[in-house]
């Protein structure tokens, strides 16, 4: 009797065993990761994003020109659901109180992790120039 196949079917079985435990080892610690670094990342990409495109528009500008955050909020209203925004300006030689804040409707600075980016802009006012400093907190509800 020829014993050369059982050793070839004990050694597979050996093998499918361990790449199963490997596996299960595998999905045990990928199931342990935490995406909390990664949601703080985005959220942090989004205030960005949503500042580079308030700027280019124009926004800020017209909402200082018309001291009204009106525009700012009917802007960032339409960013998706589960993310806030609070955008505050501030004249460039006050910055502890904001000139005008817009917060996003149906938000409350209720959560732990707000992201906030900063931008200067300029503003022309019949060429009265002047800086301010615009704050774009992000945050999910």
């Amino acid at each position: 009797m020829n014993d050369n196949g059982f050793i070839l079917t004990f050694d597979s079985f050996l093998g499918v065993v361990l790449l199963f435990f490997l596996f299960l080892a595998s999905f045990f610690y990928i199931s342990q990761v935490n995406f909390d670094s990664w949601n703080s990342i985005d959220l942090i990409d989004l205030a960005r994003d949503e500042l580079t495109v308030l700027e280019k528009n124009g926004v800020f500008e017209n909402a200082i020109l018309g001291n009204s955050s009106e525009l700012i909020r009917q802007n960032i209203n339409s960013a998706p659901n589960p993310i806030c925004f609070e955008a505050s300006i501030f004249e460039d030689n006050a910055i502890t109180s904001p000139v005008i804040i817009a917060t996003k409707t149906g938000c409350d600075k209720t959560s732990e992790s707000i992201f906030a980016v900063n931008r200067t802009i300029v503003v022309n006012n019949n060429n009265d120039i002047n800086f301010y400093l615009v704050k774009m907190e992000a945050w999910h509800k």
